[in-house]
């Protein structure tokens, strides 16, 4: 039992041949009156597998943008697939509530490191994803300016609050790299937005301590 209990936890790789692509199915038990493991992460495209191994409980997102149904008992499974990165909490109807209360989980969803990143094109505006992405508590923000501009790149929480200013000068044509250094944050997602003149573009990264 305990063996079965062992390989049912662990993750499973399979092999979507008919595209190419791998995907990764992360297992999560969930018995009275936890979901373990508590908080995972996993990639943009991977599965996650609710595996009921006692009592009645269902799975409902925060945000309502999954569910496994109502409550229920026995041996359910329910799959999801997380299309974007982001934190994703959840619940048990029963035994929990929004907002971590009670029965709750999360869900981190981060870009894959395994696809190698673009190079910059000098001859144009642009902003690459942080890595190493989750980070603690540094990592590094580049992005590219075509001609001289303003430049500003700033750090912003999720309820839209600025966190940090990395940059506030103008710039000549080039890549650039920025630390951005979390010391003294809590966990969970962040938004960093470069702006140079016209060219503005945001994007999310995540804090796992």
């Amino acid at each position: 039992m305990k063996k079965a209990l062992f390989f049912l936890t662990m993750v499973f790789v399979i092999t979507l041949s008919e595209y190419g692509l791998s995907q990764t199915v992360h297992i999560i038990e969930v018995r009275n009156f936890f979901f373990t493991p508590a908080e995972p992460t996993v990639e943009v495209g991977d599965t996650v597998r609710w595996v009921n191994m006692e009592g009645t409980h269902n799975v409902v997102a925060d945000d309502n943008s999954f569910t496994s149904g109502s409550p229920a008992s026995g041996n359910w499974v329910y799959d999801h697939v997380f299309t974007s990165p982001g934190i994703n909490p959840y619940y048990c109807s029963l035994h929990g509530a929004p907002g971590g209360s009670g029965m709750a989980a999360l869900i981190m969803v981060v870009q894959s490191t395994d696809v190698q990143e673009n190079e910059f094109n000098v001859n144009s505006f642009q902003l690459q994803q942080n890595y190493p992405n989750p980070f603690n508590p540094s990592t590094s923000i580049q992005y590219a300016i075509s001609d001289r501009q303003f430049v500003t790149l700033k750090v912003y929480n999720i309820l839209g609050d600025e966190i940090a200013t990395l940059v506030n000068e103008e710039k000549e044509q080039g890549v650039y790299d920025v630390t951005f250094d979390a010391t003294g944050l809590s966990s969970g997602m962040y938004l960093y937005k470069l702006q140079a003149g016209s060219f503005v573009e945001t994007k999310k990264m995540i804090l796992l301590r």
